[in-house]
């Protein structure tokens, strides 16, 4: 499959993320990362129903054409409605040349905060109608937009213009993938 900078060799695991030419390494998830993982693809999966496509771990390429330096993410989970992904052909699919939809972002204790919002601005500038920034220690979901964001804590339930009927509650989501003992 022909990348956007043919010549970098990127290798299929999904641990390195390109940000504006630097690689950049993703944290390794652990359980409480991976069950919040499961249960928001899980929400949008029932949210998205066939009107498209959600994913854990998958790849995108931002970078826009004329662009000198190549940008790719990995959101823990993403959403691509059905008729961006009908534009693609079956190898593009695999790794789109756009930022998703619905790009989530689900914070690892390593994580820097210019990294974050680096991250968010960049999905949001390259095309992302919303970017979900998903705090476990704050117990917080934050959705980010065009016009800015609103912080959803655990007294609230989760809903966002930019995802008409996608409704969730904070309590719930993070109650679901707390540690059962």
């Amino acid at each position: 499959m022909d990348k956007p900078f043919p010549g970098h060799v990127l290798s299929d695991m999904t641990e390195i993320e390109v940000v504006r030419g630097v690689e950049v390494p993703k944290a390794s998830p652990k359980r409480r990362h991976a069950q919040l993982q499961w249960v928001i693809a899980e929400i949008l999966g029932a949210w998205a129903g066939n009107a498209g496509e959600v994913g854990t771990e998958w790849r995108f390429w931002l970078t826009k054409p004329g662009e000198s330096t190549e940008t790719t993410l990995v959101p823990d989970v993403a959403y691509v409605s059905v008729a961006r992904m009908a534009e693609l052909s079956d190898d593009e699919a695999e790794e789109p040349p756009f930022a998703p939809d619905i790009a989530v972002e689900i914070r690892s204790p390593g994580d820097r905060e210019r990294n974050i919002e680096t991250k968010i601005h960049l999905y949001l500038g390259a095309g992302s109608r919303l970017v979900l920034d998903v705090d476990s220690v704050r117990r917080c979901v934050v959705g980010h937009d065009q016009h800015g964001s609103r912080t959803f804590d655990e007294a609230v339930i989760f809903e966002h213009s930019e995802a008409p009927g996608l409704s969730f509650s904070v309590r719930e989501l993070f109650a679901r993938s707390d540690r059962k003992r």
